[in-house]
């Protein structure tokens, strides 16, 4: 798939659209993507994970690593066409921890997948974590990398679709200035 055909979809099942929003970053942006719009076509959702699936191959992961909630689907369609392992870490008191049971082993291969990368912010979260298992993933992916080239990462990341989106801090945004009503769609502000 081109990356023109996902953006048409994207736009199409309602993954992509264009306001005023409140990021969970806390930054204000003109475009917001949520990807649990695609999550609820498992067919689509298959397709724009198996473009990642292509990308990661070759690192023959056996652990894929999501963090709730947007990514725990993700997590799972990667690690079923990988046939690997799949967990996800949740929010208890802020913090992202594993619970449920889920475990790393010594000698997995890790692979972390996000739903958006915007600052980082939860990427980097979950390589803390990850860490405290002493490992480290191979490699980093995510549906949507909006940083722009703003975020430094110690490993590879690896995206379906790079999305060029305006971020502005709340007390300099454009948006604000001119009137626009604000909305908040992501979940992260819900679990503190």
């Amino acid at each position: 798939m081109r990356q023109d055909e996902v953006v048409k979809l994207f736009e199409q099942i309602g993954v992509m659209k264009k306001g005023h929003f409140r990021l969970s970053s806390g930054l204000h942006s003109d475009t917001y993507l949520q990807c649990a719009s695609l999550q609820q076509y498992p067919q689509h959702n298959a397709v724009i994970c198996n473009i990642i699936a292509d990308q990661i191959r070759s690192f023959q992961p056996t652990l894929i690593i999501g963090a709730a909630v947007g990514g725990i689907i993700s997590c799972y369609e990667l690690a079923r066409q990988l046939n690997a392992r799949c967990i996800f870490a949740e929010r208890d008191q802020g913090e992202l921890v594993f619970r449920r049971s889920f475990y790393i082993k010594p000698t997995d291969r890790i692979i972390v997948v996000e739903d958006v990368v915007t600052t980082g912010k939860t990427t980097k979260e979950l390589l803390a974590l990850i860490e405290k298992y002493h490992v480290s993933p191979l490699a980093l992916c995510s549906l949507v990398d909006r940083s722009m080239g703003k975020v430094e990462f110690s490993h590879p990341l690896f995206s379906v679709l790079k999305v060029e989106a305006h971020t502005w801090e709340p007390d300099v945004c454009p948006l604000c200035e001119s009137g626009m009503e604000l909305t908040q769609p992501g979940s992260r502000h819900l679990h503190k």
